[in-house]
């Protein structure tokens, strides 16, 4: 990875004094909220978590505003503050939401509505300071990377800490759901990571078509997609028959499940083909293998992220490791499609699609082991998918990729003349 990327034509954001005193005025409150707790409650993991604010907020609250230091040993401090506040700052919000709403005694419908529609645009506010101070100083690509997808896993599951024991006949299920599936973390961490890139140096992700994919190709890699939705939520891969039979049937049909499945879609997409995509694209910028060698890296970063789903014990250890298997193929198809079609919506779409459509139809989230069968033909349709990748990334395919790649990576020089819309 390189140093902090630099737009040829503007200049990253750094943390100023305004962002940095909020940021401190916010540790400062939370700190006092964390000591009420102490002072009140008797629970052990309240009294935990308020000792750990008012260290983390406390005495090391300036330390993460300042500019990484070069003595190794301040750096060192200095990268461990950062991660404790990563860890600690989106969990200790959300219980803070979660206790202030339990004991708010809020009894109508209406008004708890409207109470959470002032707290959930309040707490993305408040992380605005949180992204401007903690990421702002980072300026290699290494550390970036580590940070968002640290950032991305509390983020993401510290908002579903959120009205975890709050009364269910006051607060709309709609609410329960957004929160408790984490679709409500997933926007709160596009906010996250646009500050983060943004000050970086990065442009945004496309969202226009590319001008230089061919309309017969786009058109194919729809159909692709269909046929895969398609088989995966209405087929069970035990024979070549899964192939052409399918029986259209879901199980549960609710916002719960479309809620679950549409997290996936927006905050994963968001930190592998927007973020570490765009991270590794500026890495491997002097190489010629940077957009295969992009692909290849997200793919396979992507497939070893869904480990972590054995590690709670809910999912078996064969179940998870065909998971992985299927996201990193999946991560290599979907990177490609983003770069050869231009536009960020179709992967978000697709992979939000895959997990409703699936979510719907088995009614869970958790992955079962496969037969033999239902592995070897399920391989057949992924290694289809690793064809289809490998023959966007190559020919004129791949040239036509670099339209997109100069409208992600800063400083790369715009080869068309088409302007770009992101």
């Amino acid at each position: 990875m390189n140093p902090r990327p630099i737009y040829s034509n503007s200049r990253p954001v750094s943390v100023t004094a305004f962002w940095r005193w909020w940021f401190v005025v916010q540790g400062s409150l939370l700190t006092a909220w964390s000591l009420a707790t102490i002072a009140s409650r008797v629970k052990a993991s309240y009294i935990v978590l308020g000792v750990i604010a008012v260290i983390i907020e406390g005495p090391l609250l300036l330390l993460s505003t300042l500019r990484v230091p070069r003595n190794i040993l301040v750096r060192f401090l200095f990268a461990l503050n950062v991660l404790l506040q990563i860890t600690a700052y989106p969990l200790i919000v959300a219980l803070g939401v979660n206790n202030l709403l339990l004991h708010a005694g809020i009894t109508r419908p209406l008004i708890a509505s409207l109470v959470m529609i002032v707290i959930t645009v309040l707490v993305i506010v408040i992380h605005i300071p949180y992204a401007m101070a903690l990421f702002a100083p980072l300026n290699n690509g290494w550390a970036q990377s580590i940070a968002m997808i640290y950032g991305f896993a509390w983020i993401v599951g510290g908002s579903q800490f959120m009205m975890g024991k709050v009364n269910k006949n006051v607060y709309s299920h709609i609410w329960r759901d957004l929160l408790n599936t984490g679709v409500y973390g997933a926007i709160l961490f596009v906010v996250v990571g646009a500050i983060a890139m943004y000050q970086w140096g990065y442009r945004g992700p496309s969202w226009r078509f590319n001008p230089l994919a061919k309309p017969w190709i786009l058109a194919l890699l729809a159909a692709s997609c269909l046929l895969f939705l398609g088989w995966n939520t209405f087929t069970n891969p035990n024979s070549f028959r899964s192939l052409y039979t399918w029986e259209f049937h879901l199980k549960s049909v609710t916002f719960y499940w479309f809620a679950q499945g549409l997290e996936p879609g927006i905050a994963e997409e968001w930190l592998w083909r927007y973020i570490i995509l765009a991270l590794l694209l500026t890495g491997l910028r002097k190489s010629r293998w940077q957009i295969p060698g992009s692909v290849f890296l997200t793919g396979l970063l992507f497939g070893l992220w869904h480990a972590t789903n054995a590690l709670g014990g809910a999912q078996g250890v064969l179940a998870t490791a065909v998971q992985m298997q299927f996201a990193m193929i999946s991560g290599w198809f979907m990177a490609a499609l983003y770069l050869y079609s231009g536009s960020f919506s179709v992967p978000m779409i697709f992979h939000a699609l895959i997990d409703i459509l699936a979510m719907m139809a088995t009614g869970s989230i958790v992955s079962t082991a496969p037969t033999r069968n239902e592995y070897i033909w399920s391989t057949v349709t992924e290694l289809v998918f690793v064809a289809i990748s490998i023959w966007l990334l190559t020919g004129k395919r791949r040239t036509a990729m670099q339209w997109t790649v100069d409208n992600i990576v800063p400083g790369n020089p715009l080869h068309f003349a088409t302007p770009f819309v992101g």
